[in-house]
């Protein structure tokens, strides 16, 4: 399969002369069928189940194609608006991303053909509304552009939506595992082997280029952590989970950051996907200790709590350099003991939105008083769960 980057027009940027079906006359959504047939991307249709990140460069090479023949306002197909009720503007258009399943080379071309034929009518209802659908979400001000009342009312929001099961990944991020799934104690594990399992996971022969597509590289990462995974369990997935703005973001770890940043020759590469992993846990087994100091709690006991909880942010905060996100692992742990001390897991939202609930921030490490207004909530509530 081709995975060679394609540049396509930004729709963002479009105007009405962009998408304006007055600029194409010629335009016949009868043929379009067998125009997409026609193209030599056609031809090449993945097959079903192809991962996304792979499956989208052929979208990318069938729409560069249909741009070519048709123009610009075809890459429009991957896009269309529904009225919505959106929070605090009322009902507004909302520009949402068509997603399309590849399944049998007929079906999908057939689909793509659909697609490029609605987005065609979309314009046309757009230079009339002739449905009534739009006009009243126009901008109150007086507008000297000459564009159809429609086309300014789905452009004034700016506001876009897509479906996150698009992008899919086969493995979970760190912060929804259970403290079952990363518990450190009685698993098998030894340091001593990661060397050698890292060195298989990254070779020459599959690390991108630093410059490759992000397509390319998400699909790598993914497949270091599948492979940490089937060798050690799911508890591996945090290896990337970096300090501040690194892959994954506002995690414990230090000795990997990101692609561009940590990616260097291939045995330079997994030395430090290696001790990304080990230092992952290290920080385990650190929690486990800290964990262990204070539990068994039990719920009624306020004071015990707080200094649990106090004492549990600032060692995350410690950890994370209260960097980018770094409540996000912050939230994480203290659900992870709210699990060891026997707390149901069906409360631990609950609980940790009462205490926390917005009250941290990125590179900002908070006051003692505030720490212990957290701890002091997480136990009350706890106390009266």
């Amino acid at each position: 399969m081709t995975v060679d980057r394609i540049e396509l027009p930004d729709f963002r940027l479009f105007t009405w002369r962009d998408v304006d079906p007055a600029m194409r006359p010629d335009f016949d959504p009868a043929s379009v069928a067998e125009l997409v047939r026609s193209l030599p991307p056609a031809a090449e249709v993945p097959p079903a189940g192809t991962d996304w990140r792979l499956a989208d460069f052929w979208w990318d090479r069938m729409t560069a194609a249909l741009v070519e023949r048709l123009g610009e306002w075809a890459v429009g197909w991957q896009h269309t608006v529904v009225m919505e009720d959106y929070p605090g503007r009322g009902v507004i258009p909302i520009w949402w991303n068509v997603e399309l399943a590849i399944t049998t080379p007929a079906e999908t071309l057939d689909r793509l053909a659909r697609a490029l034929v609605a987005w065609h009518e979309l314009t046309v209802e757009l230079a009339t509304d002739a449905y009534g659908r739009f006009a009243g979400a126009a901008p109150a001000t007086t507008d000297s552009s000459g564009d159809p009342v429609a086309w300014r009312a789905v452009k004034a929001p700016g506001i876009s939506r897509f479906n996150p099961a698009h992008f899919s990944r086969s493995f979970p991020h760190p912060a929804s595992l259970s403290w079952v799934d990363v518990d450190p104690r009685d698993r098998d594990f030894d340091p001593a082997s990661v060397a050698a399992v890292a060195a298989e996971l990254v070779t020459a022969e599959n690390l991108p280029a630093k410059d490759a597509d992000w397509r390319l590289r998400d699909l790598w990462l993914e497949s270091v952590s599948i492979g940490f995974t089937e060798r050690y369990g799911v508890w591996t997935v945090g290896w990337r989970w970096s300090v501040g703005e690194g892959d994954l973001d506002g995690g414990p770890v230090g000795n990997w950051c990101c692609f561009p940043h940590s990616v260097a020759t291939p045995d330079q590469t997994a030395a430090t996907v290696a001790a990304a992993l080990i230092e992952w846990r290290d920080w385990l087994q650190d929690i486990a200790e800290r964990f262990d100091r204070f539990l068994p709690l039990a719920a009624d006991d306020l004071d015990g709590w707080e200094r649990a909880v106090a004492h549990l942010v600032t060692a995350v905060g410690d950890r994370t350099r209260y960097e980018s996100a770094w409540y996000g692992c912050c939230t994480t742990v203290l659900g992870w003991f709210l699990e060891a001390a026997g707390i149901a897991a069906s409360e631990h939202g609950k609980l940790l939105e009462h205490a926390i609930g917005g009250r941290f921030a990125s590179w900002a490490e908070p006051d003692r008083k505030l720490v212990a207004s957290v701890a002091e909530r997480l136990a009350g509530q706890v106390a009266g769960a």
